[in-house]
């Protein structure tokens, strides 16, 4: 492995209204950057070392996202707390073509993001607050296989319809393919940043394994946009 998941990075209007909504739902410590950004380290997310990175949008949100964060809850009082909290701090929730019946609520955040919350379920035990990120896929077994081989997280699951990953077996938040018959349009508004572990640039194996050039620096074989990151430099 060299590189690894850093990031998830969030268009947002107004990134330090959407970095504390997430404050409020993951916990951590947010922090304003000189660009306008806003980053929130959520050092409770099962250990696996990713941050939430709230940068100014070049354009308004438009369509459903490609990529969105479902939380998770522990018992069913937890899930009652968690969804009237989100809406109490700005959350909306919508019906995204999900149907009666689902064990989650679809919400909206104050930026318009789609994100679930989960009834409590065994294979979201030991998550910490953030079960898994989503990511809609035409090909998940194969979209997986990218992102494992750029992230490290090890393949744990996949099939037809989906496909997951795990920085760890037993702990930690999953990232999940699942299958939609759309390809991508336009921009996502969500998306990953990942950074080299090694001084080299590690674009070339990327590019190698089904990356592509595009104006935010790279895309994944199915065009969901992503950046390489330098390695930190350590004194």
């Amino acid at each position: 492995m060299s590189t690894r998941l850093a990031s998830l990075v969030i268009d947002a209007s107004d990134p330090a209204t959407a970095a504390q909504f997430w404050y409020i739902m993951l916990g951590g410590t947010a922090t304003p950057g000189r660009d306008g950004s806003h980053r929130l380290v959520a050092p409770d997310l099962g250990g696996c070392g990713l941050d939430l990175l709230f940068v100014p949008a070049p354009r308004a949100k438009t369509g459903k996202n490609r990529v969105h964060l479902d939380l998770a809850t522990e018992s069913p009082h937890e899930y009652q707390v968690l969804t009237s909290l989100a809406a109490d701090v700005g959350a909306r929730a919508v019906n995204v073509g999900q149907g009666p019946g689902v064990p989650w609520t679809v919400f909206r955040d104050p930026e318009g993001n789609e994100f679930c919350i989960l009834e409590p379920g065994d294979l979201y035990h030991h998550t910490g607050p953030l079960a898994a990120l989503v990511v809609d896929a035409v090909e998940p077994a194969a979209l997986a296989g990218f992102w494992s081989a750029a992230t490290g997280w090890p393949l744990l699951h996949a099939e037809m319809n989906s496909a997951a990953l795990r920085a760890g077996e037993d702990s930690g938040p999953w990232i999940e393919f699942l299958r939609v018959p759309e390809p991508k349009r336009g921009p996502n508004r969500v998306r990953f940043d990942v950074s080299a572990t090694e001084p080299d640039d590690d674009t070339a194996r990327l590019l190698d394994l089904g990356a592509r050039r595009c104006d935010r620096a790279l895309a994944d074989p199915e065009g969901n946009e992503f950046r390489v990151l330098p390695a930190p430099v350590h004194t």
